[in-house]
């Protein structure tokens, strides 16, 4: 039997998909993540489950869909009764380590994982509600100060502090780890914070993008504004998010955005570290190396920041898996693919069976070994109910069709072939009906969409309002 690997997975908070030079970004500055491109296969249609940092990560961690896991808020503590990829490897002999963000809310913040050796960005999240939909939806623009107060900072900010906590307590794991190996193959999670805004970042950091052509975003065709563009459904989220019509300047998302991408130079600085402790450990030789981001960040697209909607910008994500020696190194991978697909992987290759529900993902294994695969019928569902909606909506992706869909408002259809920057809502035109058909089935299949489900999260978030409001209480 061949050893099993080791793995190092890293994953950052809020990484736009093609924010990556050596996937053809023209700005962004990434020597070593253009590194693990160069060794890896890159899944350039990879999608988050739920475009929210906890939802999604807790459909990472246990390879089911939010319904099932029961995460529909930032603020939801994911059940400890939920078997997660971790669990799966520690069952097959695995040592199992955390540090850094996870965005597990509550008490238990290991999940799977033997020990964290360094702490979530705050020692405590307890249960909250970030949006509750026993009120009107308002008009908030929460993210203007994010923008109009862009800008370098004379120190490290308080995230790029806070990550280089978490990869200086990685590496020492790490060596500990590797220190240990002969015992048992390892495991070992970074969770990063950045890019996640503020839109802020050092002033170095900031400098080394002085001379850069900064893009800023696409301007809708045919003389089009934002609001023109946007389909009804995404106007709640578009109030809430957007800033077309704020009084930002073009100086200020300029601004904005060269913070951005200073954050994931900053990030990938980080990155560096680990991968050359890794090398210099010996381990490399035997560690699959996995960088992956929660989320996108709509840096400005459609008029929306931050993430939070089904636009391509919001809800696909990096995802790059470097074997040792692979034949595949440097390849790119287009077919559609869910990080809801990892724990699916880990099962197939440690040859353990997920004694409990059935899993909606597919093992990656068959991609890794021949990229060029593309799963034309596979579909890729998402899901998003928080703020910016007072419905639960659901994106669903197969082939070059991407539609989404919430009660009570039209349905959204995109050809990313022809459509890729997803301008063009065709879900009105006659020929489009039997796509939206065939994919408002593959929807609804598990029940989404009924008004149980409504009333299921609206419980759940009286349910998280109410333990706040006593914790709160009792913690003044």
């Amino acid at each position: 039997m061949p050893e099993q690997p080791n793995f190092l997975i890293i994953m950052a908070d809020q990484h736009a998909p093609d924010a990556i030079a050596a996937l053809g970004h023209p700005a962004v500055k990434t020597p070593w993540l253009d590194r693990l491109v160069s060794s890896g296969v890159t899944f350039r249609n990879a999608y988050c489950a739920y475009p929210m940092c906890t939802p999604s990560r807790a459909s990472f961690m246990t390879g089911h869909m939010t319904r099932e896991h029961g995460v529909w808020e930032l603020g939801t503590p994911l059940r400890s009764d939920m078997p997660t990829w971790a669990h799966v490897l520690r069952k097959a002999g695995y040592a199992t380590s955390i540090s850094g963000r996870m965005h597990f809310v509550g008490h238990d913040k290991l999940h799977g994982f033997e020990k964290s050796v360094h702490p979530d960005r705050g020692a405590m999240l307890m249960p909250y509600t970030y949006g509750c939909w026993d009120h009107p939806q308002t008009d908030d623009h929460v993210m203007v100060k994010a923008i109009t107060d862009a800008g370098p900072t004379e120190n490290a900010t308080s995230v790029e502090q806070y990550d280089t906590a978490v990869v200086d307590a990685a590496v020492t794991e790490l060596s500990e780890l590797v220190a240990h190996q002969d015992q048992r193959p390892w495991a070992l999670m970074v969770g990063l914070l950045l890019p996640h805004f503020p839109y802020a970042i050092s002033q170095p950091y900031y400098d080394m993008y002085e001379d850069t052509d900064i893009p800023m975003p696409r301007v809708p065709p045919g003389d089009q504004s934002y609001e023109e563009c946007v389909p009804p459904q995404f106007v709640d989220s578009r109030k809430w998010l957007g800033l077309t019509t704020d009084g930002a300047t073009p100086e200020q998302v300029c601004a904005a955005r060269r913070c951005y991408y200073g954050m994931i130079t900053s990030m990938d600085e980080l990155i560096g570290k680990l991968l050359t402790h890794l090398e210099q450990s010996g381990a490399a030789e035997n560690t699959w190396v996995v960088f992956l981001s929660d989320h996108g960040d709509n840096m400005g697209e459609h008029g929306f920041w931050s993430k939070l909607n089904f636009y391509e910008d919001s809800v696909r994500v990096p995802l790059v898996v470097a074997r040792p020696g692979d034949p595949n190194a440097g390849r790119a991978c287009p077919a559609p693919v869910s990080l809801v697909d990892w724990m699916s992987t880990v099962l197939d290759l440690t040859g353990e069976e997920a004694a409990f529900e059935p899993l909606p993902g597919r093992s990656l294994l068959p991609l890794l070994d021949d990229p060029t695969q593309t799963w034309p019928e596979r579909p890729i569902v998402a899901d998003y109910a928080c703020d910016g909606t007072r419905v639960p909506m659901r994106m669903v992706r197969r082939g070059r069709w991407k539609a989404s869909f919430a009660p009570g408002h039209p349905p959204v259809l995109f050809d990313l072939e022809d459509d890729p920057h997803e301008w063009n809502d065709l879900s009105g035109e006659a020929p489009s009906q039997a796509v939206l058909a065939e994919l408002r089935a593959i929807a609804c299949v598990d029940g989404w969409g009924e008004e149980p489900l409504l009333e299921e999260i609206r419980a759940h978030k009286r349910r998280l309002t109410y333990i706040s409001t006593a914790e709160k209480r009792t913690q003044g």
